[in-house]
């Protein structure tokens, strides 16, 4: 792991770094790009605080950077400080999205809102985001989504996310269309729980809480 920091570091400060040209003799700066890209390299490589300070550093070098704050939204969720988080993601939501920028910026903020609020209880939330991220995610002939930066973090995941705080509203019916969809994305021949009665809402509980935790291993 320490070499691969090593070589990453390395990279990045050729990259990005004063370089004196011995033909021109030009200077070249980081940008809020290329802080968010270093940000990001260390998220991966699971250093949460000292990513989480390259993301500060891209917004102050431009505070209208989306991917800054979406960096700083699941840096912080990582760092377990979720009121900071969130409040990073919402300011990224409304921030313009840059038009050469590849990533889906905006579907990883209202994703990490759905994994905040929900990491907090607060399950209206949860489902206003949930459905917003499901609105923006659902084009045809697109690949379900994936975050860019975590390929075991996926739409799979904001399901059934959705179908846990469908269940503590007791939205039941919701909970369970949550789950089928689910299901039939794992070509599982499982059938959601659909019984409303207390016993059934017992096993539903259960299959949601199954499906969360094999969700996690995939």
């Amino acid at each position: 792991m320490r070499r691969r920091l090593h070589k990453t570091t390395l990279l990045f400060m050729i990259a990005i770094g004063v370089i004196s040209m011995d033909a021109c003799r030009k200077n070249y700066d980081a940008t809020a790009e290329d802080m968010t890209e270093y940000g990001w390299v260390l998220y991966t490589a699971g250093d949460y605080l000292s990513s989480n300070e390259w993301f500060k550093s891209s917004i102050v070098e431009n505070d209208k950077w989306k991917d800054g704050y979406n960096g700083l939204g699941w840096s912080y969720a990582k760092l377990m400080v979720m009121d900071t988080s969130i409040a990073h993601f919402i300011t990224g939501l409304a921030t313009e999205e840059d038009k050469w920028l590849t990533t889906d910026v905006q579907s990883e903020i209202l994703a990490g809102l759905v994994f905040s609020y929900h990491a907090k209880g607060i399950d209206t939330s949860v489902l206003a985001y949930g459905r917003a991220f499901i609105d923006s995610t659902a084009k045809p002939l697109t690949p379900g989504w994936m975050f860019s930066h975590d390929s075991l973090i996926n739409y799979l995941d904001v399901r059934i996310t959705l179908a846990a705080s469908y269940f503590a509203v007791g939205k039941f019916d919701s909970a369970s269309v949550q789950v089928q969809i689910v299901l039939d994305s794992l070509n599982s021949s499982v059938i959601a729980i659909s019984d409303t009665t207390l016993e059934g809402r017992r096993k539903m509980a259960e299959q949601i809480s199954s499906l969360q935790t094999s969700l996690l291993k995939q």
